[in-house]
């Protein structure tokens, strides 16, 4: 009969998760249709009304937490409950796993599909914990019945509790020490140690329930077995024989259901007789030991229990134990674990079958090697069985070249790769792999004996082959690409490797030529090459392509003394398209302009997309200016006829064009381009579906741009920039940390210039050095001042732009900026965006490096705007993280703000950095980054930016 199929019960309020979760597990024959609850009151009145196998259950449901299902909860039903939980929420899972939630799993759409494996073990998992507390109760059911059982034990056998009282032995005991029971009962183990050793010693009892306080010295090879298990020989004098007898123990802790130790039991056995043939037979071979010691294998004797009673000098040199360690070391421990047990199997085959052999791994003073055992039973004057006698061999290196074979073997059979192996001569093949055959279509049959030009092309001249013959001579080895041809007659590309093999007196033995088919390699550097010159969506020239092509236009119009004419094209109302109908109806409207303009213009012209609606036609060789506009105007009367797209859409476009001519407007392709996209530009602006010359007039805007930048240099000169701060505070304890450093720019007449107009002009003029340099000193210097004055030591954030980041004396300037205002290196962060990082690569890692060297800290600004690799995050030497405020908005309405938000706290906190948000501006904002793990913010919920002195009387009295 099939099995009981298990029921599950999935509690989830998300109907696509849940529908997710009960999918996979139907898929799986182990369990019944699931039932589905969405709220937890749900869940908790199907549980009562059919209690499930299992629960599978979302950790945050809308009407409580998934910690109402866990056993405990749910009075008198026990099952066990798998917790899922989104990404972020693992602390919360932890805490369900300690409230006795068996296991707990991230949702996503892999977890889903492996839910019926997750669910096997989380069932699994429970099952060992039932069956432990069973097992408990059987121990202490087995402990009860210890009296009967020991009283058909041969051995001697005996229990002491932890106070020394003897509470159970067997008869064997009586006959082996003639101590009545009556001498028993109120002596302890006394009456035992006195029979045994004829004085009061330590017992194995004794060395298990107190070791600290005994001495072992009188026990003969002393061992600890598997868990607490002692076992030892001892030569006793005072019972038996008048010379004595020999007799060894074995003791183990007794231990109650909750594993406490209560007592201990012993077992002693005469073992005079066969321990007297064993001395009897070392004696015979001790006559021996000038031919053992001769011998270069390791020669042994073990006794029926694995322990050596006899070794070869050979034996002490490979595994560097003296005689005396030897002595007490079970055989069992020179083997790796693994292999160990093979020893007890070999000595069992060697009774049963008169010879064993065994292979296993050794630990010698070379590290682990390999060995080859034999062995014989040895027998007394008796006949009987009282050993084993054997040889062994290393193997290490036998097995290497076998291993070392075998790998060449499967790598001939299994690379990718073509190989064929060539005689002395290099003129006939003596053997190919299967991947020769799959590549070129010769059979081996077809191929050995015959030469390896069987596979030439005739596309390549005899020189071609004498060089690389001659760097085969001389070097050993030749490599490079090479057209083959296919036994169908097909030429391929292939990238050979020809290598000289000698032997040991240095003589060539064979060539060996490794060859694979680069075909496809081929077709994608052709394919890489177009795509890196045009553009992948309408297959027009790229920008790359079309400065290219620019520049020669330039050249060759210089020499012939012609007219060049660049046509900066923009679509109008394109912008409501990808609005209204999306990005895929945007993309196919691009391909059918591209497709419309491309059949109007000339074959020598070149038509380029710059990107989302941005079109630029080159015109070469043009006799008069008016050609251009001719042109111009063409295509926007091309724009006027309506686009008719898939699905029946009739879209209406309208075209602004910029128009710029070399030599007259510029001459080389940045201020051709650049006064063709402003003129265009003004063409927009002037009512659309228009076109326009450059002309001086459109310089006017350039004009402003210059005389803000004049403003900017004189404001530097008369220090009317000034720098406000912003507290960041700890998220938890809204305790002041530290200060971002904000410039601003007030004229001399009360106009409060934003960061946002001249930041950028600063960064583009170069001026962004000396006023983040003027940003650095200032900030350090208030600062320190303020501290000075008693103010708390708060960390200083200074933003280092790109440009400042490119200096190679950046940190001899930091550390020159730290000297001359006093201020300690530990107090200052520096904060660089990604990009920044990113553009310098290498050298920006030894600067960053050189900066930590100094002792400040480094954060990444604006963190998740850029395109850094995580791959290369990890390994910059950064402290801190900073959401960019774009992710701080939305939170937590914006789901998409708000795991991303998360994500990059979570991964902070991999990476162990801290993390503070920017813009944060609500309650709601902050308890969110709070519960999230980040540790500090700032922004308007706290304060703004305030200016110097207002900073200093809210925050530093």
């Amino acid at each position: 009969m099939p099995p009981t199929p298990i029921s599950v019960l999935i509690v989830e309020d998300d109907p696509a998760h849940a529908e997710a979760v009960a999918r996979a597990l139907e898929d799986s024959e182990q369990f019944a249709d699931p039932r589905v609850a969405q709220t937890l009151a749900e869940a908790l009145q199907a549980i009562a009304q059919q209690p499930p196998d299992a629960v599978v259950a979302d950790l945050n449901l809308v009407d409580g937490k998934a910690y109402e299902l866990l056993p405990g909860a749910v009075q008198d039903i026990r099952y066990p409950v798998l917790v899922m939980t989104s990404q972020g929420d693992e602390q919360m899972a932890v805490q369900a796993m300690k409230a006795g939630a068996l296991d707990y799993v991230v949702k996503s759409p892999e977890t889903f599909t492996q839910m019926p494996r997750l669910l096997e073990r989380a069932l699994r998992e429970y099952g060992h914990i039932t069956e432990r507390a069973r097992a408990q109760e059987a121990l202490r059911a087995s402990e009860r019945r210890m009296t009967d059982i020991i009283n058909f034990l041969p051995d001697a056998t005996f229990a002491i509790d932890t106070q020394g009282r003897v509470i159970v032995w067997n008869l064997a005991v009586e006959r082996m020490t003639g101590i009545a029971s009556q001498q028993i009962i109120g002596q302890g183990d006394q009456a035992y140690a006195k029979a045994f050793y004829g004085e009061r010693r330590a017992l194995l009892v004794d060395l298990i329930l107190a070791p600290d306080d005994h001495h072992p010295e009188h026990y003969q090879n002393l061992q600890r077995l598997e868990g607490d298990q002692l076992t030892a020989e001892v030569f006793n004098t005072h019972i038996g024989q008048a010379q004595g007898i020999y007799l060894r123990s074995v003791a183990s802790p007794l231990r109650d259901g909750a594993g406490v130790i209560v007592g201990a039991i012993e077992s002693v056995r005469d073992i005079t007789e066969p321990k007297r043939a064993q001395q009897e037979l070392l004696r015979a071979y001790g006559e021996s030991r000038a031919i053992t010691e001769a011998v270069r294998d390791t020669l042994y004797i073990v006794d029926l229990e694995g322990r050596l009673l006899w070794w070869n000098k050979r034996v002490e040199a490979e595994t560097g134990y003296t005689a005396e360690a030897l002595r007490q070391l079970p055989i069992e421990r020179l083997f790796v674990d693994t292999d160990a047990p093979r020893l007890r199997r070999a000595i069992q085959a060697a009774l049963e079958q008169g010879y064993c052999e065994i292979e296993g791994r050794t630990r010698t003073v070379n590290g682990i090697r390999s060995y080859r055992y034999n062995g014989v039973p040895v027998r007394d004057k008796q006949g009987a069985v009282i050993g084993i006698a054997g040889v062994g061999q290393d193997i290490t290196e036998r097995l290497r070249d076998q291993e070392r074979l075998r790998l060449a073997a499967a790598v001939l059979d299994n690379t990718h790769e073509g190989i064929m192996v060539s005689n002395a001569r290099g003129d006939r093949l003596i053997a190919v792999n299967q991947a020769f055959t799959e590549i070129s279509g010769y059979h081996e049959d077809e191929a050995l004996g015959h030469a390896p030009n069987l596979l030439k092309s005739g596309r390549h001249e005899r020189q071609f082959y004498q060089a690389m013959w001659a760097s085969i001579l001389q070097t050993g080895h030749w490599q490079g690409e090479i057209w083959n041809r296919r036994r169908n007659g097909e030429i391929f590309p292939a990238w050979l490797t020809i290598s000289r093999v000698r032997d040991e007196r240095g003589a060539t033995t064979n060539y060996v030529g490794i060859f694979s088919d680069i075909s496809q390699v081929k077709q994608s550097e052709a394919r890489l090459e177009h795509l890196a010159h045009y553009d992948a969506l309408t297959d027009l020239p790229n920008r790359l392509l079309l400065l290219s092509r620019l520049e020669h236009a330039i050249h060759r119009a210089e020499r012939e003394r012609s007219k060049v004419a660049v046509l900066f094209i923009d679509l109008d109302r394109f912008k409501n398209v990808n609005d209204s109908l999306g990005h895929p109806v945007g993309d196919e409207l691009l391909q059918a302009v591209a497709a419309r303009m491309r059949a109007r213009i000339r074959a020598e012209d070149t038509l380029a997309r710059l990107g989302g609606d941005e079109f630029v036609l080159l015109l070469e060789s043009i006799e008069r200016p008016d050609e251009a506009g001719n042109l111009a105007q063409q295509i926007i009367d091309l724009m006027a006829e309506p686009f008719r797209l898939s699905g029946g859409r009739e879209i209406y476009l309208g075209a602004s064009i910029g128009i710029s001519l070399y030599p007259e407007n510029g001459t080389d392709t940045t201020q051709l381009l650049r006064n063709a996209d402003t003129v265009m530009y003004q063409a927009k602006a002037q009512g659309r579906n228009t076109y326009r010359y450059y002309t001086e007039s459109l310089t006017r805007a350039a004009n402003a741009r210059l005389s803000l930048e004049s403003r900017l240099r004189r404001a530097l000169e008369r220090e009317e920039l000034v720098l406000h701060y912003q507290p960041q505070v700890d998220m938890h304890t809204t305790r002041l940390t530290g200060i971002e450093a904000l410039v601003r720019w007030e004229t001399p007449d009360g106009e409060l210039i934003p960061p946002d107009r001249f930041i950028p002009l600063a960064e583009e003029t170069g001026l962004i050095i000396p006023l983040g340099a003027w940003v650095l000193a200032t900030a350090c210097r208030q600062l320190q001042d303020w501290i000075d004055a008693g103010a708390p030591p708060l960390t200083l954030a200074v933003n280092i732009s790109s440009h400042q980041f490119a200096q190679p004396d950046l940190a001899l300037h930091v550390d020159r900026e730290l000297t001359a205002s006093g201020l300690s290196p530990e107090r200052l962060e520096l904060e660089l965006t990604e990009s920044t990082i990113m553009q310098h690569n290498r050298r920006g890692m030894e600067i960053l490096e050189a900066l930590r060297a100094l002792g400040i800290a480094l954060s990444i600004d604006d963190f998740g705007t850029g395109y850094s690799s995580l791959a290369y995050l990890k390994r910059l030497p950064i402290d801190k993280l900073k959401i960019d405020k774009s992710f701080v908005q939305g939170i937590p309405e914006d789901r998409n703000d708000a795991e991303i938000a998360a994500t990059i706290i979570a991964m902070a906190r991999n990476l162990n950095l801290r993390v503070l948000a920017e813009g944060v501006e609500t309650e709601a904002q902050r308890d969110f980054l709070r519960q999230a793990g980040c540790d500090a913010y700032q922004g308007y919920l706290f304060s703004r930016p305030l200016p110097t002195a207002e900073f200093a009387r809210q925050y530093l009295r």
